[in-house]
């Protein structure tokens, strides 16, 4: 019973890494009222659970500013794109439904394209922030590097698609705390993209150390239950 009241215990470790992101949620809120700056807020907000995935993390309000100014221009850049672009593909994706109810079959080909076009650039924008939060590249190189992180790794892009579904159905249904929905959805996305970034970084831990590590938490746990 000892090992249930330990702090060090993984379950009230996760509990404490739920609570940071509720507090991170209404700080991302607050950074975000402007409309503007909720590319920089994103950014920062990644930046938090990218460390806090791997128990790398520092206190909320430290971590947060610092990331926030140091990727605000651009984020800022980034997010100004990721709206003209969406707004782009929207239009598109009328039009060519308008020519799909009008035209029929023939419409269908230019309705699939920008079908196809809409759900890459969706996986892109999965990939952008957290890749800007971690990397601190160039916007030309985060924007190529979304791209090709995406379609290299499909079943984790569909995951993310999947955990964003889920949170803007939980946005549905209590749309008050759409921040924290929000909030759960990056923290959850962060455990798949530390993956992803460390099959480019050499930092992915490999199947033997993972073993490695699973026998010596059974170890650790003999001695707490």
């Amino acid at each position: 019973m000892y090992g249930l009241f330990n702090p060090e215990n993984k379950f009230w470790n996760f509990v404490a890494k739920l609570a940071d992101v509720c507090l991170m949620s209404f700080l991302w809120l607050i950074a975000s009222v402007p409309i503007f700056t909720v590319g920089a807020a994103t950014a920062a907000f990644y930046d938090f659970t990218l460390r806090q995935v791997v128990d790398q993390e520092g206190g909320i309000w430290s971590s947060f500013w610092p990331s926030f100014k140091r990727n605000f221009k651009k984020a800022t850049l980034l997010w100004l794109l990721q709206l003209f672009g969406s707004a782009f593909l929207v239009v598109d994706l009328y039009a060519s439904w308008k020519m799909y109810l009008s035209a029929g079959l023939p419409a269908l080909f230019m309705l699939s394209i920008c079908g196809c076009a809409s759900l890459v650039f969706i996986f892109c924008t999965y990939y952008a922030y957290p890749i800007l939060a971690h990397f601190d590249f160039p916007l030309k190189k985060v924007i190529k590097d979304s791209f090709i992180m995406s379609m290299a790794n499909l079943h984790v892009s569909i995951t993310l698609l999947v955990i964003s579904l889920a949170a803007a159905a939980a946005i549905y249904f209590v749309s008050g705390l759409f921040f924290f929905w929000i909030g759960l959805a990056i923290f959850v996305s962060s455990y798949f993209l530390t993956g992803v970034f460390g099959k480019y970084t050499g930092e992915a831990p490999s199947k033997e150390a993972l073993k490695a590590e699973k026998r010596a938490a059974k170890k650790r746990d003999k001695y707490f239950f």
